[in-house]
């Protein structure tokens, strides 16, 4: 029984020790004490994004039930709760559905950097292991919303996107997490990264699109206020009070103008991919061409940075605007 426990402790320890090898040859040096708060800046800047993701998608909802309201009103059609309820152009579901996949690629991201920094072997396996549990939990409900009626026609697609990300990125957390040799895990990173590529441009267009609708409505708001007001100075005796009224909210919404202009995601999506991007080329990089890798993954760090924090602001106005 001895015997057979110091084996299992000399094998034990033999993997460490080539996990710890292989580390260290990812990296290509010791752990730089530089990357930890690159890392750290790149973890809340994704978490920002996330966060502004999902309050850009809530106020556009929100668009559209005051402009279904104005439109009603114009027109002197009824209201009723159910029918602004039916203007919304994303569910929860859906909703949930993107700003998870924004975290999930966020995890994944950083189990890449905890693994080429040469953390401790712990530390390494409990972050991949925390990225493979959320690919699992979205492809799981990408598959869930696209079997469901879903208001974005996009969305039936998300399944595949995701899950063609949660399979490449399970390879490679998988690898990490059974400690396989650097070779393997440079390599696979090299053939499977990629797959990512269609997660992050799926998010970037769809975000662009919702966006691009918000604002085109916002502007129908504009039209109709302006109508209203234009049409109530022409008559024999104009509302005085209602004028006052139309005018603050031609008001209000040229100040909203100002606050979407701001929220436009395209520059944060890319940034936020740029900086995966640029971590991937660290960890693939030969040791030769590393301090210039690093160099690239600090700069597109600080972008990413850059731009999520003037959106995270931007949507954050707009939504409190009244």
């Amino acid at each position: 029984m001895a015997m057979q426990r110091i084996v299992r402790i000399h094998k034990r320890s033999y993997a460490f020790a080539t996990l710890a090898v292989a580390l260290a040859l990812l990296s290509g040096c010791v752990p730089d004490q530089d990357y930890t708060p690159v890392v750290t800046q790149f973890q809340q800047s994704a978490t920002m994004l996330a966060q502004s993701f999902q309050t850009l998608l809530v106020n556009a909802n929100q668009i559209e039930y005051e402009h279904y309201i104005d439109t009603q009103a114009f027109s002197h059609g009824q209201l009723t709760p159910a029918e602004i309820d039916n203007q919304a152009v994303i569910t929860p579901a859906e909703l949930k559905l993107r700003s998870d996949a924004v975290l999930a690629l966020a995890e994944y991201t950083t189990a890449l950097a905890t693994l080429a920094q040469g953390k401790e072997e712990a530390k390494i396996v409990q972050d991949a292991s925390t990225a493979s549990d959320s690919f699992s939990t979205l492809a799981a409900d990408a598959q869930t919303a696209a079997a469901n009626r879903h208001l974005i026609p996009s969305t039936a697609d998300y399944a595949g996107p995701i899950s063609g990300a949660a399979a490449a990125a399970g390879i490679i957390l998988g690898l990490i997490e059974r400690h396989r040799t650097h070779e393997e895990i440079r390599k696979s990173i090299e053939k499977n990264d990629p797959a990512l590529a269609a997660l992050f441009d799926l998010l970037g267009n769809e975000s662009q699109a919702i966006y691009e609708r918000q604002k085109s409505t916002q502007r129908a708001q504009g039209v109709m206020l302006f109508a209203d007001y234009n049409r109530e100075i022409t008559q024999p005796a104009p509302d005085k009070d209602y004028l006052l009224q139309l005018s603050d909210r031609i008001k209000q919404y040229r100040h909203n103008q100002l606050l979407v202009a701001q929220s436009d995601p395209a520059a944060a999506i890319a940034a936020f991919k740029k900086a995966h991007d640029a971590l991937v080329a660290v960890i693939l990089a030969p040791k030769d061409t590393k301090p210039q890798s690093l160099a690239q993954l600090v700069a597109s760090v600080k972008s990413f940075s850059a731009e999520v924090q003037p959106l995270s602001a931007g949507v954050k106005a707009t939504a409190t605007a009244k």
